[in-house]
């Protein structure tokens, strides 16, 4: 229901202040021909000057599309080898083993 309020309040405030606006007055006058706080015009006035003043920074975003590998790199020491679908295992264990006592 509060938010509901604060809408109203705020579309209000919208009228109100292009009202201001296209009367050419000074804001002390035309506050006082309607009846409104000098203080809340300066107020909502420098609300809406500081929303509309916010710059929003969108980003970019680059959709790279993913890729699906059938692989894996084994990292052992310094080396990298690639081991695919369907591979020798014995060869790869030798590989390894060679590789461990190396790095």
């Amino acid at each position: 229901m509060q938010e509901i309020r604060q809408r109203q309040n705020n579309l209000n405030w919208d009228e109100l202040i292009q009202n201001f606006q296209e009367s050419g007055l000074s804001a002390p006058k035309w506050c006082k021909e309607n009846g409104i706080k000098l203080s809340q015009l300066r107020w909502q006035l420098k609300k809406r000057k500081t929303f509309n003043n916010e710059e929003i920074q969108w980003v970019q975003l680059k959709e790279t599309p993913v890729s699906i590998s059938n692989s894996i790199t084994v990292k052992i020491g310094n080396a990298e080898v690639v081991v695919s679908e369907g591979f020798n295992v014995e060869l790869f264990s030798a590989v390894a083993k060679t590789l461990s006592s190396l790095c």
